[in-house]
Protein backbone atom coordinates (compact mmCIF):
# COMPACT_ATOMS: atom_id res chain seq x y z
CA UNK A 1 0.00 0.00 0.00
CA UNK A 2 1.32 3.73 -0.52
CA UNK A 3 1.18 6.47 1.00
CA UNK A 4 -1.51 8.20 -1.27
CA UNK A 5 -3.86 5.12 -0.86
CA UNK A 6 -4.07 5.64 2.64
CA UNK A 7 -6.82 7.45 4.68
CA UNK A 8 -5.60 10.38 5.96
CA UNK A 9 -7.07 11.57 8.91
CA UNK A 10 -5.30 14.89 10.03
CA UNK A 11 -7.71 15.16 13.00
CA UNK A 12 -9.88 13.66 15.49
CA UNK A 13 -12.51 15.09 17.31
CA UNK A 14 -13.30 13.04 20.54
CA UNK A 15 -16.60 12.14 20.60
CA UNK A 16 -17.76 13.12 24.08
CA UNK A 17 -17.87 16.21 24.84
CA UNK A 18 -15.28 16.95 28.14
CA UNK A 19 -18.87 19.12 29.61
CA UNK A 20 -20.53 15.94 28.62
CA UNK A 21 -18.18 13.60 30.73
CA UNK A 22 -17.82 16.17 33.65
CA UNK A 23 -21.57 16.79 34.00
CA UNK A 24 -24.30 15.70 36.59
CA UNK A 25 -26.94 14.39 34.80
CA UNK A 26 -30.65 13.86 36.25
CA UNK A 27 -33.93 14.06 34.92
CA UNK A 28 -35.86 16.97 35.31
CA UNK A 29 -39.75 16.57 35.93
CA UNK A 30 -39.04 12.60 34.76
CA UNK A 31 -37.66 13.75 31.22
CA UNK A 32 -34.24 14.66 30.00
CA UNK A 33 -33.07 15.90 26.62
CA UNK A 34 -31.04 13.86 24.09
CA UNK A 35 -28.94 14.49 21.26
CA UNK A 36 -27.96 12.28 18.46
CA UNK A 37 -24.06 12.31 17.91
CA UNK A 38 -21.92 11.03 15.24
CA UNK A 39 -18.27 9.94 15.66
CA UNK A 40 -15.45 11.51 13.43
CA UNK A 41 -15.12 8.41 11.01
CA UNK A 42 -11.73 7.46 10.20
CA UNK A 43 -11.94 5.29 7.33
CA UNK A 44 -14.33 5.04 4.46
CA UNK A 45 -16.92 2.73 4.89
CA UNK A 46 -16.29 1.83 8.58
CA UNK A 47 -17.70 4.15 10.90
CA UNK A 48 -18.55 4.50 13.97
CA UNK A 49 -22.39 4.20 14.68
CA UNK A 50 -24.07 7.40 16.35
CA UNK A 51 -25.05 7.14 19.45
CA UNK A 52 -26.77 9.85 22.12
CA UNK A 53 -25.70 12.39 24.86
CA UNK A 54 -27.90 12.87 27.47
CA UNK A 55 -28.62 16.16 29.11
CA UNK A 56 -30.52 17.49 32.00
CA UNK A 57 -33.94 19.30 30.13
CA UNK A 58 -33.66 23.01 31.08
CA UNK A 59 -37.33 24.40 29.89
CA UNK A 60 -36.34 26.73 27.51
CA UNK A 61 -33.95 24.93 25.96
CA UNK A 62 -35.46 23.52 22.42
CA UNK A 63 -32.17 21.48 20.94
CA UNK A 64 -32.64 17.81 20.91
CA UNK A 65 -35.17 15.84 21.59
CA UNK A 66 -37.44 14.90 24.97
CA UNK A 67 -37.54 11.61 26.58
CA UNK A 68 -39.37 10.39 29.75
CA UNK A 69 -37.10 8.51 32.20
CA UNK A 70 -36.19 7.73 35.93
CA UNK A 71 -32.99 8.34 37.49
CA UNK A 72 -31.87 5.00 37.30
CA UNK A 73 -32.30 4.79 33.40
CA UNK A 74 -31.03 7.97 32.76
CA UNK A 75 -27.85 6.67 34.51
CA UNK A 76 -27.36 4.06 33.07
CA UNK A 77 -28.29 5.64 29.39
CA UNK A 78 -25.63 8.06 30.34
CA UNK A 79 -23.00 5.30 31.89
CA UNK A 80 -23.61 3.26 28.00
CA UNK A 81 -22.81 6.51 25.94
CA UNK A 82 -19.61 7.01 27.97
CA UNK A 83 -18.81 3.34 27.65
CA UNK A 84 -19.09 3.43 23.97
CA UNK A 85 -17.95 7.19 23.35
CA UNK A 86 -14.54 5.89 25.44
CA UNK A 87 -14.06 2.77 23.08
CA UNK A 88 -14.40 4.45 19.66
CA UNK A 89 -12.02 7.66 21.63
CA UNK A 90 -9.40 4.90 22.41
CA UNK A 91 -9.15 2.84 19.08
CA UNK A 92 -9.30 5.94 16.87
CA UNK A 93 -6.39 7.74 18.39
CA UNK A 94 -4.52 4.38 17.98
CA UNK A 95 -5.37 4.88 14.57
CA UNK A 96 -4.59 8.46 14.09
CA UNK A 97 -1.01 7.48 15.75
CA UNK A 98 -0.18 4.96 13.62
CA UNK A 99 -1.84 6.66 10.41
CA UNK A 100 0.68 9.54 11.76
CA UNK A 101 3.78 6.99 12.15
CA UNK A 102 3.40 5.44 8.51
CA UNK A 103 2.93 9.74 7.14
CA UNK A 104 6.46 10.82 8.67
CA UNK A 105 8.51 7.43 7.26
CA UNK A 106 10.52 8.71 4.17
CA UNK A 107 10.04 6.51 1.47
CA UNK A 108 13.36 5.76 0.77
CA UNK A 109 13.34 3.59 4.62
CA UNK A 110 11.99 0.85 2.92
CA UNK A 111 12.00 -1.52 6.23
CA UNK A 112 10.79 1.47 8.27
CA UNK A 113 7.97 1.81 6.20
CA UNK A 114 7.01 -1.56 5.98
CA UNK A 115 7.15 -1.64 10.15
CA UNK A 116 5.15 1.02 10.06
CA UNK A 117 2.41 0.08 7.67
CA UNK A 118 1.92 -3.22 9.23
CA UNK A 119 1.58 -1.73 12.50
CA UNK A 120 -0.94 0.39 10.45
CA UNK A 121 -2.84 -2.20 9.32
CA UNK A 122 -3.33 -4.35 13.00
CA UNK A 123 -4.60 -1.38 14.23
CA UNK A 124 -7.16 -0.60 11.70
CA UNK A 125 -8.57 -4.18 11.69
CA UNK A 126 -8.38 -3.61 16.07
CA UNK A 127 -10.57 -0.35 15.26
CA UNK A 128 -12.98 -1.87 12.59
CA UNK A 129 -13.65 -4.38 15.21
CA UNK A 130 -13.54 -2.28 18.29
CA UNK A 131 -16.06 -0.18 16.34
CA UNK A 132 -17.72 -2.80 15.49
CA UNK A 133 -18.77 -4.47 19.05
CA UNK A 134 -18.88 -1.36 20.67
CA UNK A 135 -21.85 -0.38 18.68
CA UNK A 136 -23.43 -3.89 18.80
CA UNK A 137 -23.21 -3.63 22.78
CA UNK A 138 -24.63 0.00 22.90
CA UNK A 139 -27.05 -0.84 20.06
CA UNK A 140 -29.86 -2.09 22.81
CA UNK A 141 -29.72 1.27 24.47
CA UNK A 142 -29.98 3.05 21.16
CA UNK A 143 -33.11 1.52 20.65
CA UNK A 144 -34.38 2.13 24.08
CA UNK A 145 -33.58 5.54 23.84
CA UNK A 146 -35.34 5.94 20.63
CA UNK A 147 -38.45 4.37 21.97
CA UNK A 148 -38.40 7.09 24.57
CA UNK A 149 -37.99 9.73 22.50
CA UNK A 150 -40.99 8.51 19.87
CA UNK A 151 -43.26 8.16 23.21
CA UNK A 152 -42.78 11.50 24.49
CA UNK A 153 -43.59 12.61 20.54
CA UNK A 154 -46.67 10.48 20.36
CA UNK A 155 -47.31 12.28 24.14
CA UNK A 156 -46.50 15.96 22.70
CA UNK A 157 -49.08 15.08 19.60
CA UNK A 158 -51.62 13.87 21.65
CA UNK A 159 -51.49 16.91 23.81
CA UNK A 160 -51.22 19.38 20.65
CA UNK A 161 -54.58 17.48 19.61
CA UNK A 162 -56.22 17.99 22.23
CA UNK A 163 -55.78 21.31 22.74
CA UNK A 164 -56.32 21.84 19.15
CA UNK A 165 -59.86 20.40 19.65
CA UNK A 166 -60.51 22.59 23.32
CA UNK A 167 -59.54 25.28 20.93
CA UNK A 168 -61.96 24.40 18.48
CA UNK A 169 -64.76 24.11 20.80
CA UNK A 170 -63.78 27.26 22.89
CA UNK A 171 -64.29 28.99 19.14
CA UNK A 172 -67.55 27.44 18.65
CA UNK A 173 -68.95 28.60 21.95
CA UNK A 174 -67.31 32.06 21.44
CA UNK A 175 -69.71 31.87 18.06
CA UNK A 176 -72.66 30.58 19.16
CA UNK A 177 -72.01 33.13 21.86
CA UNK A 178 -72.03 35.92 19.39
CA UNK A 179 -75.08 34.61 17.44
CA UNK A 180 -77.11 34.33 20.57
CA UNK A 181 -76.06 38.15 21.83
CA UNK A 182 -76.71 39.29 17.81
CA UNK A 183 -80.58 38.11 18.37
CA UNK A 184 -80.66 39.21 22.07
CA UNK A 185 -79.89 42.72 20.87
CA UNK A 186 -82.40 42.42 18.29
CA UNK A 187 -85.21 41.80 20.55
CA UNK A 188 -87.17 44.61 21.61
CA UNK A 189 -87.33 43.65 24.80
CA UNK A 190 -86.10 46.22 27.05
CA UNK A 191 -87.45 49.28 28.76
CA UNK A 192 -86.36 52.23 30.89
CA UNK A 193 -87.91 55.09 33.08
CA UNK A 194 -86.26 58.15 34.20
CA UNK A 195 -86.95 59.58 38.20
CA UNK A 196 -85.54 62.95 38.67
CA UNK A 197 -84.95 63.93 41.83
CA UNK A 198 -83.62 67.63 43.19
CA UNK A 199 -80.81 67.86 40.90
CA UNK A 200 -80.03 64.15 40.25
CA UNK A 201 -81.90 61.46 37.75
CA UNK A 202 -81.56 57.84 37.51
CA UNK A 203 -82.40 55.71 34.52
CA UNK A 204 -83.85 52.98 35.48
CA UNK A 205 -83.40 50.14 32.97
CA UNK A 206 -85.46 46.59 32.90
CA UNK A 207 -86.95 44.08 30.70
CA UNK A 208 -90.76 43.77 29.87
CA UNK A 209 -90.63 39.90 29.77
CA UNK A 210 -89.01 39.88 33.37
CA UNK A 211 -90.62 40.36 36.01
CA UNK A 212 -89.06 43.16 37.77
CA UNK A 213 -86.72 42.76 41.14
CA UNK A 214 -86.57 46.14 42.80
CA UNK A 215 -89.80 48.13 43.14
CA UNK A 216 -88.45 51.09 41.98
CA UNK A 217 -88.72 49.58 38.24
CA UNK A 218 -92.77 49.02 39.23
CA UNK A 219 -94.06 52.22 38.34
CA UNK A 220 -91.84 52.55 35.33
CA UNK A 221 -92.94 49.32 33.81
CA UNK A 222 -96.29 50.89 32.77
CA UNK A 223 -96.45 52.52 29.34
CA UNK A 224 -92.98 52.09 28.75
CA UNK A 225 -91.93 51.75 25.21
CA UNK A 226 -90.23 48.48 23.92
CA UNK A 227 -86.88 49.18 22.08
CA UNK A 228 -84.07 46.71 21.33
CA UNK A 229 -80.59 47.09 22.81
CA UNK A 230 -79.08 49.82 19.95
CA UNK A 231 -82.46 51.67 20.18
CA UNK A 232 -81.99 51.46 24.38
CA UNK A 233 -78.37 52.51 23.85
CA UNK A 234 -79.26 55.34 22.04
CA UNK A 235 -82.41 56.72 23.68
CA UNK A 236 -80.06 56.33 27.25
CA UNK A 237 -77.01 58.61 25.42
CA UNK A 238 -80.02 61.01 24.35
CA UNK A 239 -81.16 61.18 27.83
CA UNK A 240 -77.83 61.33 29.53
CA UNK A 241 -79.23 60.38 33.13
CA UNK A 242 -77.12 60.84 36.12
CA UNK A 243 -77.86 57.79 37.66
CA UNK A 244 -78.19 54.23 35.57
CA UNK A 245 -80.22 51.17 37.32
CA UNK A 246 -80.06 48.00 35.27
CA UNK A 247 -82.54 45.39 37.14
CA UNK A 248 -81.20 42.42 38.64
CA UNK A 249 -83.63 40.16 37.12
CA UNK A 250 -83.60 41.69 33.75
CA UNK A 251 -79.75 40.92 33.58
CA UNK A 252 -79.86 37.52 35.01
CA UNK A 253 -82.49 36.32 32.60
CA UNK A 254 -80.24 37.91 29.64
CA UNK A 255 -77.55 36.20 31.45
CA UNK A 256 -79.35 32.77 31.16
CA UNK A 257 -80.59 33.17 27.82
CA UNK A 258 -76.67 33.82 26.97
CA UNK A 259 -75.78 30.61 28.70
CA UNK A 260 -73.63 32.08 31.03
CA UNK A 261 -71.95 35.22 29.27
CA UNK A 262 -72.02 38.27 31.16
CA UNK A 263 -74.50 40.83 30.41
CA UNK A 264 -71.33 43.25 30.38
CA UNK A 265 -69.34 41.22 28.27
CA UNK A 266 -72.51 40.96 25.18
CA UNK A 267 -72.59 44.83 25.75
CA UNK A 268 -69.20 45.44 24.93
CA UNK A 269 -68.83 43.03 22.19
CA UNK A 270 -71.65 45.42 20.73
CA UNK A 271 -71.10 49.03 21.32
CA UNK A 272 -67.41 49.12 22.85
CA UNK A 273 -68.23 50.10 26.01
CA UNK A 274 -68.75 49.47 29.55
CA UNK A 275 -72.72 48.99 30.52
CA UNK A 276 -72.39 50.07 32.98
CA UNK A 277 -70.62 53.74 32.47
CA UNK A 278 -70.44 54.08 28.70
CA UNK A 279 -67.15 54.27 28.83
CA UNK A 280 -64.79 52.75 25.88
CA UNK A 281 -63.24 50.12 26.30
CA UNK A 282 -61.31 47.47 23.82
CA UNK A 283 -62.62 44.65 22.78
CA UNK A 284 -62.88 41.58 24.58
CA UNK A 285 -60.57 39.05 24.13
CA UNK A 286 -62.01 35.39 24.03
CA UNK A 287 -60.83 33.05 27.14
CA UNK A 288 -59.64 30.41 26.96
CA UNK A 289 -61.89 28.31 28.85
CA UNK A 290 -66.24 28.86 29.54
CA UNK A 291 -66.27 29.43 33.70
CA UNK A 292 -68.21 26.33 35.10
CA UNK A 293 -70.01 27.63 38.35
CA UNK A 294 -72.85 29.01 37.19
CA UNK A 295 -74.18 29.90 40.50
CA UNK A 296 -74.29 33.76 39.86
CA UNK A 297 -75.25 34.21 36.15
CA UNK A 298 -72.80 36.87 35.43
CA UNK A 299 -70.00 34.50 36.74
CA UNK A 300 -69.60 36.52 39.46
CA UNK A 301 -69.33 39.86 37.79
CA UNK A 302 -73.35 41.04 37.33
CA UNK A 303 -73.79 43.31 40.38
CA UNK A 304 -77.20 46.13 40.19
CA UNK A 305 -76.38 49.38 41.02
CA UNK A 306 -76.59 53.02 40.06
CA UNK A 307 -74.25 55.57 38.33
CA UNK A 308 -73.87 59.03 37.10
CA UNK A 309 -72.98 60.50 33.10
CA UNK A 310 -70.26 62.60 32.79
CA UNK A 311 -67.38 61.13 30.65
CA UNK A 312 -69.73 57.97 31.16
CA UNK A 313 -71.71 57.16 34.34
CA UNK A 314 -70.24 57.98 38.00
CA UNK A 315 -69.47 55.53 40.56
CA UNK A 316 -71.56 53.02 41.44
CA UNK A 317 -72.17 51.94 38.10
CA UNK A 318 -74.81 48.88 37.78
CA UNK A 319 -74.58 45.46 36.32
CA UNK A 320 -71.68 43.74 36.05
CA UNK A 321 -68.82 43.17 34.28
Amino acid sequence: MSHLALPRPAHYTPSMPRQQEQELVSPRDHKVRVHRHWPDSLLDGTGPAPFFLVETWRPHDNAGDLASCTPETCRRWVEAALTYAGAVDAVSAELTAAHQVVASVPRWRYVAARHALHDWKKVRERYEQTVREAGEAYQPVSREIWHAVWAEHDRAGSRAREEAQEKREDARKDSQARRRATELAERPIWGWSVVTRKKWSTAYVFRHDVPHSDERVSAARQDRPCANLPELRQALGNLRPDRLHWDDAALAETERELDGVSFGRCWRELFGEDHATFTSLPPPSPPTRRPTDRGNPSGGSATSGTGGYGNGFSSGGSGGY
